[in-house]
């Protein structure tokens, strides 16, 4: 899937957090995106399928709880 199909699924999912919010989005992975608001929050979207996906902060992502062989 593409990084543009997977923040649509972002915005469709979270319309609180996208839209006039974000200042930036990009890739994160496969299947992943990194998006940073306005604000400088940053959040980590992960989307396989309907059933099969994942919103988190940044720091949770990389403190090992989404990131493979992260650091614990």
């Amino acid at each position: 899937m593409s990084h543009s199909e997977v923040y649509k699924w972002f915005e469709l999912y979270f319309p609180q957090y996208a839209g006039e919010k974000v200042e930036i989005w990009f890739r994160n992975g496969n299947n992943s995106i990194r998006i940073r608001q306005k604000n400088h929050q940053e959040f980590i979207f992960t989307f396989n399928n309907e059933g099969n996906w994942r919103f988190e902060t940044a720091e949770s992502f990389t403190n090992g709880n989404g990131l493979k062989g992260g650091k614990k």
